[in-house]
């Protein structure tokens, strides 16, 4: 057979496209024609009366309102009911001015088709035709989304939303500015007898009492079909008739029958959507109570500074009972604790369990792979802790900028590096609140470049995208960096030469504090003394054989001493405190660890368990110990600490002011100076004596004995047979040696450097002098150059400032006294002075105003606080009108830094956050966990819906699950 004679065989392919073609022929036969549409005929009227009709359904019309007659070109071929239609909507078209008459004449192709309203319709044709003629105006009227708001429902609305939005309503102003109305005739209506009914169901919307609609809310919210008055009636010429119009009109009243059922309970839909409502009610209350307790837990860890997750392969709730899954991390662990004990998180977390075991099962059985949750929310995965974080950070965050508002400030910011080598920048400000020092920790950075002008632009953004004006700053308080001290490309340069140029850099106290210490370290006997004492420390440390001697010494010892170790001196000199510590356990005092030291040396060098180097060595750093010369330099720094300590810790408390910081430092230096090296000598031999006697009652050779003296040389007893030195001869007795080149060398040094180091600010310290309450008896007598920098400083008045300081300064005494002092002076008034006029307004004015500061040191005196004087005109409202200008200078003082020791703190818990085992973890969540560490008191202030408006702005989902 030839080729051409073969049967042709269709493919599958086009098998398929005959049968789809097939089908969409059938359907389209099913299909209705579109001119079907332009002639339905069993629509509502109204529906046919669109704004946008030109009624131009046949080939031409005319209309003539002056003869009542209105003539309409119409088909031949229409029906007498397409022709009815027709009619209708030239009537409803809404740029007819046609009026309604009782006859009106239609003329199609073959006459004149005469249409009698009284006879030719019937009741309610007439109705619609009238209603449909008179508010034709009102369709094209349109509000705007925001204006609408008030009259627009919005779509799948339940029963309860219908029935609060017809409560809404009416609204009925009194006087509209665009039209003349008889509001009494509009707003009520009269029964046959005359009686007045106000029409409760008309709405009225103005725009500054512009007339520009009205509505029906009951035909808004319960119409099945589109009315007049539902989108907006403004046909205002007739809107009497309108009224009465669709008030009796049968949709109207159906309307208000639906609406009487709603509330009274009686409707199908109330029922059902109120059962329906009640259960979504109590889901969305659990699903509140579920996040509460998921919010205090996240609380307290991060309060804690205590991981949240766990091992990625123990997190999953499908694995929640497997017996290897024994550790789910501290979140989970504390929600499976707390479900123990709380009803509703024990169902939820079963139910998500359950869910999640689903889930899994079913994506097993169809062999898929899903890496994020699908549509199944348990509130206890990352994402949703993730987010409960973030919103904590942010309400903390909320709460510092609402107490900021938009007054000055001062700067601190310092640097380290975290455990995985990041350098983290911490962003502190300082300001006032309510009359209390505020220094909070405001940002976690990550330092990308150190210069000063990468610090500046990362400051700027953080500023700007928190709403804060950076040039608000009026003080910065950084160290002695050269990116941040720098003169020309530092950032306080940056910061003045750009924001602010009154800006006032301040170093930070306690670093300079901390740099003359390290000065007066560099002499040859300081360094002799600490090198010696980290090296002590490290011999035990670095084998447990030793540490083992060490305790058993140190366990023998009573008191405080079994808690005892030897301290470490860090090589970084930000860590002098380390210095103080290990002087003081070693040297100060009876208790100290002197003794134990020894006896532990003594027995390492004379063990047979170690090996010869070791029991040198252990060996040589007891005969250290035992040197006079040691022991004398050692109370030195002792002498020097007991000074200077102080001092430091008071520089690292919070809400420290520069006057107070400035008093602390001169009297260090009146202390020092003070110093005497014949009382430190007697103390050392002292030392050496009482050290002698404990050594003798704890069975050790005679020959281990503390010097108490210096050894003599020979050259130094050949010298004694002669005759004195000569003022201008170096001694030659070793004690006198020591006296010179190392006491009095340590001496001078520690003084020189707090005099060149702290010498900036002179002219500001000067000024505020005059602030202290202990010299208001000197302002009567103060230069008239007085207050003027702190005046230009603070952007304040000159002469209006110390005026108000002079007044403020004479009633200080009278406002400051206390409770009982003022009831004392009253009584005594009234028993010594007969006369009743006595006025005692003034002293009821003064009643309970002592209010002090919240200073927590140890010695406080109220006439040396600036923050005590601030207070009381605080608390007295005298800032606002009495002494505006003083308060406001007081304020500037008070609100300048003087260390940054909350970014060192701070410092100290990035440690704890930030360890080993969480070194992955993401810079934003490591902010938020920071701050919530800092910040506990304000995060102890934060409300459960701050949390909740967070997660339902953050997705749809959580926005179903937490909207009532």
């Amino acid at each position: 057979m030839s080729d051409n004679n073969k049967k042709y065989v269709k493919g599958g392919a086009q098998k398929t496209r005959e049968k789809n073609k097939k089908l969409l022929t059938d359907s389209a036969k099913k299909c209705k024609k579109i001119s079907n549409i332009f002639y339905k005929t069993s629509s509502p009227v109204n529906s046919e009366c669109d704004s946008r009709s030109t009624a131009t359904l046949q080939k031409k019309h005319t209309v003539q309102d002056s003869t009542g007659v209105i003539n309409i070109d119409l088909d031949s071929s229409l029906t007498t009911n397409q022709k009815t239609t027709a009619t209708e909507s030239v009537l409803c078209d809404s740029r007819s001015t046609a009026t309604l008459q009782k006859k009106h004449t239609v003329q199609d192709s073959t006459g004149v088709v005469n249409i009698d309203l009284d006879s030719s319709l019937t009741t309610n044709q007439k109705t619609t035709a009238t209603e449909s003629v008179l508010e034709i105006e009102s369709l094209q009227y349109n509000l705007s989304s925001n204006e609408e708001l008030l009259f627009k429902l919005k779509k799948n609305a339940d029963i309860i939303e219908k029935i609060n939005f017809v409560k809404q309503h009416p609204i009925q102003p009194s006087y509209f500015s665009n039209i003349r109305l008889d509001l009494e005739k509009l707003y009520f209506r009269k029964t046959p007898d005359d009686k007045k009914i106000a029409r409760k169901w008309l709405s009225v919307f103005c725009i500054v009492n512009e007339l520009k609609a009205m509505y029906c809310p009951f035909c808004i919210v319960f119409s099945s079909s589109a009315t007049i008055f539902s989108k907006g009636c403004n046909n205002f010429k007739h809107i009497y008739d309108v009224v009465k119009i669709h008030e009796d009109s049968l949709t109207h009243r159906r309307s208000v029958e639906a609406f009487i059922q709603s509330t009274n309970e009686k409707s199908i839909e109330f029922g059902i959507n109120n059962n329906l409502m009640t259960l979504k009610k109590n889901q969305i209350l659990e699903n509140i109570h579920v996040i509460n307790e998921i919010f205090e837990i996240i609380k307290l860890l991060g309060r804690q500074n205590l991981p949240l997750r766990g091992s990625k392969n123990s997190e999953s709730l499908y694995k929640w009972n497997d017996e290897d899954n024994l550790n789910k991390g501290n979140f989970l662990e504390l929600v499976q604790f707390t479900a123990k004990r709380d009803a509703t998180l024990y169902k939820h977390l079963n139910t998500a369990i359950e869910n999640s075991k689903r889930r899994k099962a079913n994506l097993e059985k169809k062999s898929l792979v899903s890496c994020g949750r699908g549509s199944l929310v348990t509130l206890l995965s990352k994402n949703t802790v993730n987010k409960v974080i973030l919103s904590i950070v942010k309400s903390i965050r909320d709460k510092i900028k609402l107490e900021l508002g938009e007054q000055h400030f001062s700067l601190q910011i310092d640097s380290t590096q975290d455990v995985s080598v990041v350098d983290q920048a911490a962003v502190c400000i300082r300001y006032i609140y309510e009359g209390e020092v505020k220094e909070r920790l405001f940002a976690l950075l990550k330092v990308v470049d150190s210069s000063g002008n990468g610090y500046y632009n990362m400051l700027k953004q953080l500023f700007s995208e928190h709403s804060i004006k950076f040039n608000n700053i009026i003080g910065e308080s950084f160290d002695g960096a050269a990116n941040m001290r720098g003169e020309y490309s530092g950032l306080q340069s940056k910061i003045k030469n750009q924001e602010n140029p009154k800006a006032i850099y301040i170093w930070c106290y306690s670093h300079v504090l901390n740099l003359c210490i390290c000065d007066t370290c560099k002499s040859l006997e300081a360094k002799n003394l600490f090198g010696f004492l980290n090296r002590l420390s490290t011999f035990f440390s670095e084998s447990y054989k030793r540490m083992l001697v060490w305790l058993q010494e140190i366990n023998s010892s009573l008191g405080s001493n079994k808690l005892k170790k030897l301290q470490k001196i860090g090589e970084n000199n930000t860590r002098w405190w380390s210095r103080e510590k290990a002087l003081y356990w070693i040297f100060d005092g009876d208790q100290c660890l002197f003794p134990i030291i020894i006896c532990a040396l003594y027995h390492i060098s004379i063990s047979s368990n170690f090996e010869p180097k070791v029991c040198f060595e252990a060996s040589s750093l007891l005969h250290n110990l035992c040197n006079f010369k040691i022991i004398l330099t050692a109370h030195i720094f002792l002498n020097i600490f007991k000074i200077v300590g102080p001092t430091s810790r008071y520089l690292q408390t919070k809400g420290m002011d520069l006057l107070s910081a400035w008093g602390m430092i001169d009297s260090i230096k009146q202390e020092i100076g003070r110093l005497s090296f014949d009382c430190i000598l007697n103390k050392s031999i002292n030392f050496s004596n009482n050290m002698n006697d404990l050594l003798s009652s704890m069975n050790l050779p005679d020959d281990i004995l503390v010097s108490s003296t210096f050894p003599v040389t020979r050259k130094s007893r050949k010298k004694r047979m002669y005759d004195e030195i000569c003022e201008d001869e170096s001694p030659e007795l070793p004690l006198d040696k020591f006296r010179v080149d190392t006491y009095q060398t340590i001496v001078d040094q520690i003084t020189i450097s707090l005099n060149e180091r702290f010498t900036d600010n002179n002219k500001l310290i000067a000024d505020v002098q005059y602030l202290l309450p202990k010299n208001f008896k000197l302002i009567e007598q103060m230069p008239n150059t007085a207050l003027k920098h702190l005046a230009n400083l603070a952007n304040l008045e000159h002469i209006q400032l110390c005026l108000e300081l002079k007044n403020f300064s004479k009633v200080y005494p009278k406002i400051n006294m206390s409770t009982i002092e003022k009831t004392k002076q009253i009584y005594h008034q009234l028993d010594t002075e007969s006369d009743e006029n006595t006025d005692d307004n003034e002293e009821n004015m003064y009643e309970n105003t002592a209010f002090p500061c919240k200073n927590k040191t140890t010695i406080h005196d109220t006439n040396n606080c600036l923050q005590c004087v601030y207070k009381l005109l605080y608390n007295l409202n005298m800032h606002v009108s009495a002494y505006s200008v003083l308060c406001a200078s007081y304020e500037f003082f008070l609100t300048l830094s003087v260390t940054e020791v909350n970014c060192e703190r701070t410092f100290s818990k990035l440690k704890l956050v930030k360890t080993r085992l969480r070194a992955n973890m993401c810079q934003e969540n490591l902010e938020a966990l920071l701050i919530m560490s800092v910040e506990k008191q304000l995060l102890n202030d934060i409300e459960i819906t701050k949390v909740i408006d967070y997660l339902k702005a953050s997705s749809s989902v959580m926005s179903k699950m937490f909207s009532l």
